[in-house]
């Protein structure tokens, strides 16, 4: 990834990504929508015990801010039982995420040698991320994100669909887009299917703006078609094993 580019755009990210975006989107609509998946997912997942989650490409922190601010994650971060953690490689946007979160409950690095070295995480989110890691260095990154990860942990890739022509278009027009490389559904499964995870389930998203799914008959035309790859955006959740 081009740390340049997200250091210069850090402070800015959102006013530059909406200017990208359609008229009446807006890329709240857009990380509200991926807090909701993921605090269900949590809400799944998590036990009894104490549950960490890292968001790989946290960016400016939103996401991890709406996660401390949701109010079905609300008991399991009043009880100290979920651990956040947010990584980019963007020193910028951690700093921007630091200064937008001020809570000491969120640990955020630009390296990831900086966290813990005893925490393994239960559940990993990296959202728009890998399309922007060249792809000889893909698989080492997917590597590095399984050390850390406990056994029978999941972890959610959401990425762009190059198969719909509008999303290929605002890729191109996104300033910080210049090195996208984009990943099909198959690649990405290919991808981590070959380093220590399991494929679980996945979803073709985003056939309509984010907002828009609140109409009751627009949510159900994107339900029934979240297996066909028309979607602008796509999840993909895999389990780590041995």
């Amino acid at each position: 990834m081009s740390n340049t580019v997200f250091d210069r755009v850090a402070r800015d990210y959102e006013k530059i990504h909406n200017r990208s975006l359609p008229p009446g989107v807006s890329s709240d609509e857009f990380v509200r929508q991926k807090a909701e998946h993921v605090v269900r997912w949590i809400r799944e997942s998590a036990g009894a015990g104490e549950f960490c989650y890292l968001d790989f490409g946290c960016g400016n922190g939103r996401m991890l801010k709406s996660l401390l601010e949701s109010e079905a994650a609300k008991p399991l971060v009043e009880q100290g039982r979920l651990r956040l953690f947010g990584f980019d490689t963007s020193v910028e946007s951690i700093h921007e995420a630091k200064s937008l979160m001020g809570d000491e409950r969120v640990c955020l690095v630009s390296d990831l040698n900086q966290l813990p070295g005893d925490v393994r995480f239960d559940f990993v989110i990296s959202c728009h991320v890998f399309h922007h890691i060249p792809p000889a260095e893909r698989a080492e990154t997917v590597a590095a994100l399984a050390i850390r990860m406990k056994p029978s942990s999941r972890l959610v890739i959401w990425e762009h669909n190059p198969f719909n022509p509008v999303t290929r278009l605002l890729v191109k027009m996104c300033p910080f887009d210049g090195d996208a490389r984009l990943l099909t559904l198959n690649s990405t499964k290919a991808l981590f299917g070959q380093n220590a995870f399991r494929f679980v389930q996945r979803a073709y998203v985003n056939l309509f703006p984010p907002g828009w799914l609140r109409l009751e008959g627009l949510s159900a035309i994107e339900k029934r078609l979240q297996g066909v790859p028309v979607g602008a955006q796509y999840w993909a959740m895999f389990e780590r094993h041995d």
